[in-house]
């Protein structure tokens, strides 16, 4: 799947988890702002990624085609962790207030969706996308991907000249 629709897939379901958000307190302003925030934004934790990689020589089309990680070998995505979805909704029981309780649901559905997504596109089993998983193997992409593509994911650090 290309970048785009991966990104409109990840906008539609922030839109859907922000829709199920507003039908339970009705606010729809900050029931959809705090699931695209859980389901979109989350992806700026690929700047760090890239940042500790290659600095501030950005390069769109490295970014993009996500040549942090096979330069690195490191899968970092501070942002994307099950432990964030599982302390939101935790918290929901914390928050008496509709408006609280709405921000704390809409970025834990919106993370939910997205990490789901992930999990389902970009080969990497669902317990890649725990920060604890990831600290245990060092951030090591090659220790964190499914073992059917593992051969496919080191061919290409091979092939691609940074």
């Amino acid at each position: 799947m290309g970048l785009f629709f991966h990104l409109l897939t990840h906008f539609l379901f922030a839109l859907l988890a922000g829709f199920i958000v507003w039908k339970l307190w009705e606010k729809p302003v900050v029931s959809f702002l705090s699931a695209i925030a859980g389901g979109v934004f989350i992806d700026l934790d690929h700047f760090v990624d890239y940042y500790l990689t290659f600095g501030f020589d950005l390069r769109w089309d490295y970014f993009f085609n996500g040549y942090q990680f096979l330069k690195s070998g490191k899968d970092y995505i501070l942002f994307h962790g099950w432990e964030y979805v599982l302390i939101l909704f935790v918290l929901l029981f914390v928050f008496k207030n509709k408006s609280a309780k709405s921000v704390v649901l809409g970025l834990a559905l919106g993370m939910f969706f997205h990490l789901s997504i992930d999990s389902a596109l970009n080969g990497l089993p669902v317990k890649s996308y725990s920060i604890i998983e990831r600290a245990k193997n060092n951030f090591e992409a090659e220790k964190l991907v499914e073992p059917e593509r593992k051969a496919e994911y080191l061919l290409k650090r091979q092939i691609i000249k940074f």
